[in-house]
C-alpha cells in the first residue's frame, strides 16, 4: 500500500522484514511493474523461510526489466541450483546498473556464467558478489571479465562499464558501497595502457608486435600516446601511479623493434 500510494517514490528499502509467502512476492512484483517512478529496490535479509531467494530474485528482475536500475537482495540465502536465469538476464543487457547480491550462496560455476554474460553487458556499472561461496577460481573469472590482461586484444575486449566490488570498497561514513562511473572509452584506454606499462617494465612489449608490419609503426606510436592520456577529460579515471612514462614505451619500441628505423629511412629517401 505504501508503494501504491506514493507514485513519486523512486527507491524502496526494506531490512530484516521477510516476505513470508510467494504470494507476497507476486503482489510486490505486480506493484513494481505498474509503478510509474520506482527504479531502486533494496531488500536486505527479506527472504522468509517459505520463500526461495533465487525465485524471488528472478521475479523481481523480470518485473523490473525495463525500470529497475538498482536491485539489492543481499543476505537472501540465494542459491541458483544450476539455473542460468541471472547470467541470461545480464546477457540481455537490461537497464540495470547496480546489482548487489552480497552474502548469498553463489558458487564458482555461477561466477563463470556471470563472467561470460558481462562480455555482452554495457549497462551494469557495479556488481557485488562478496561473501558468497566463491573460491579464488570464481573471483579470477569475474575479475578477468572486468580486465583480462592476457593480451592487448583481451584487455580491449573486457567489460569496461562494470566494476566488481570487493569487501574493502565501502564508505564507512555513509555505510554504503562506493562505485565510480567512468567513461567506458577512458576505462578501455587505461586497461590497455596498464598492460603496455607492465610489459615496458619487463622490456617485453616488442615481442608481442612481431606480426605487425613495420609500416604501421607511426600509427602505433600515435595510439600509445592516445592510450597514455586516458586520465584526461571528463569522467576519466585517475592516473595510475604504476604507469610508466609514455616516452619509455616509445623508446623501448624504437630501440628493440628490428627494422623500425627503416620506416623513417624510407621516408627520407622518398623526400630527398
Amino acid at each position: 500500500n505504501y508503494m501504491q500510494n506514493n507514485p513519486k517514490l523512486e527507491a524502496f528499502h526494506l531490512t530484516h522484514n521477510p516476505f513470508e509467502s510467494f504470494d507476497d512476492v507476486n503482489r510486490f512484483c505486480h506493484i513494481i511493474r505498474g509503478h510509474p517512478s520506482i527504479d531502486t529496490i533494496e531488500l536486505d535479509d527479506c527472504c522468509g523461510n517459505e520463500v526461495n531467494g533465487h525465485d524471488m530474485l528472478c521475479s523481481i528482475m523480470t518485473a523490473g526489466t525495463s525500470r529497475l536500475k538498482t536491485i539489492d537482495l543481499s543476505n537472501g540465502r540465494i542459491s541458483t541450483g544450476g539455473s542460468t536465469f541471472v547470467p541470461d538476464f545480464l546477457k540481455s543487457n537490461p537497464i540495470l546498473e547496480f546489482l548487489a547480491l552480497w552474502k548469498n550462496n553463489f558458487v564458482d560455476e555461477d561466477a563463470n556464467l556471470i563472467a561470460k554474460a558481462l562480455k555482452h553487458n554495457t549497462n551494469l556499472k557495479c556488481l557485488d558478489l562478496d561473501n558468497n561461496d566463491l573460491t579464488d577460481v570464481g573471483w579470477e573469472m569475474l575479475l578477468k571479465a572486468e580486465f583480462d590482461p592476457t593480451s592487448l586484444n583481451s584487455a580491449a575486449d573486457s567489460n569496461h562499464t562494470c566494476h566488481i566490488l570487493s569487501q574493502f570498497e565501502f564508505n564507512a561514513d555513509q555505510n554504503s558501497k562506493i562505485y565510480r562511473c567512468y567513461h567506458s572509452g577512458a576505462v578501455r584506454q587505461k586497461k590497455i595502457y596498464s598492460l603496455l606499462s607492465l610489459r615496458n617494465r619487463q622490456c617485453s612489449n616488442v615481442q608481442y608486435f612481431d606480426d605487425i608490419p613495420v609500416e604501421l609503426l607511426p600509427d602505433m606510436l600515435s595510439s600509445i600516446q592516445q592510450y597514455s592520456e586516458y586520465h584526461c577529460g571528463e569522467d576519466a579515471p585517475e592516473q595510475d601511479d604504476k604507469d610508466t612514462n609514455v616516452l619509455s614505451i616509445v623508446f623501448e619500441v624504437m630501440r628493440r623493434w628490428d627494422g623500425s628505423f627503416s620506416v623513417y629511412e624510407a621516408a627520407n629517401n622518398c623526400s630527398a
